[in-house]
Formats: C-alpha cells, sequence, structure tokens
C-alpha cells in the first residue's frame, strides 16, 4: 500500500482516538474518528474489527452483522469473533439464524465454554429445554465460572421454569 507519511499519520491518530471514544463508551465521537481515517486503511483488519466492536457496544445489531462478518473473513480462528456475530444476528434478525453460527464455532472450537453456554441459551429461548442441561453442564465443565450466570440469566428462565 503506497501511503502518504502525513495519511499514516491520520491514520495513528483517528485509529487511536476511536478506540478511546470506545473505552469511554462515546459511540458518536468513535465512529467520527473512524470516519476520518483515510481511505487506504478504512479496511484493514484492525480497523474493521474496532467499528465491529463500536457497533456491539452501541447494540447497533444492524450495522454489526456485516462488520462481524467480515472480521470472521479475516480471523476465522477467534473463537469470540462468532460469538460477538451470533450476537449481533441473533438480535439483528433471529435466534433461528444465529444458533447455525454457534453450532459451527462449537465444531471449530469445543472447548469454548461462552460457546455451549449460549447454545443452552438459545434452546432454552426455542422451547427445547430437553437440550439445556447437557449444554450447560459442559459450558460449566470447561468454565466453572458460569454456574452462577447459568442460575439468573434470564434467557434461562423457561428452563428454570419449565416453561418454554
Amino acid at each position: 500500500m503506497d501511503t502518504s507519511r502525513e495519511d499514516q499519520l491520520l491514520f495513528a491518530k483517528n485509529f487511536g482516538r476511536a478506540q478511546g471514544w470506545l473505552l469511554l463508551e462515546n459511540f458518536a465521537e468513535a465512529e467520527r474518528a473512524l470516519r476520518k481515517i483515510p481511505p487506504a486503511f478504512r479496511r484493514r483488519p484492525e480497523v474493521t474489527l474496532v467499528r465491529g466492536a463500536l457497533y456491539l457496544s452501541a447494540k447497533d445489531w444492524k450495522r454489526a452483522e456485516p462488520i462481524l462478518r467480515r472480521v470472521l473473513k479475516h480471523d476465522a480462528d477467534e473463537p469470540q469473533h462468532w460469538v460477538n456475530l451470533a450476537f449481533a444476528v441473533r438480535r439483528a434478525k433471529s435466534i433461528a439464524e444465529a444458533e447455525p453460527i454457534l453450532l459451527e464455532a462449537r465444531e471449530r472450537f469445543p472447548k469454548v465454554a461462552v460457546i455451549w453456554f449460549n447454545l443452552a441459551c438459545y434452546a432454552a429461548q426455542l422451547g427445547r429445554l430437553n437440550e439445556v442441561p447437557t449444554l450447560l453442564r459442559e459450558a460449566i465443565r470447561l468454565e466453572p465460572d458460569f454456574k452462577e450466570p447459568a442460575k439468573t440469566d434470564p434467557d434461562l428462565a423457561p428452563y428454570w421454569t419449565g416453561k418454554a
């Protein structure tokens, strides 16, 4: 990529600002900083990742989904990218459309507890209460810290109350 020193400095400055504003949860300023990044740098994986984090944090699910798909395309070896995409798809569209994303993630990363936990939540929400105990047990076996959230997560309420 042939970029001027000025563009490189603008990238560094505005990328840093975007990250800072995102940490401060000032989503409008973070987005403004991302828009000031020179065009030659806007499709870089790290910029795409920050933009995806911005839309997730801002709960802008419809804008998050295509960005998170691009993040996943660049780095399918990071389990959290799969979880983030499923999260956005669930909210932008439906659990039914998000679940296949997590099922593929479980195949790729069978030892990642958050995937199992989210699949348990999806099963509960979709009324497949008989699947929940197996999914939850595996999530908690892999990561014991999921035991307490499992008791209070609203997505699992249908399982605990026995009402789907």
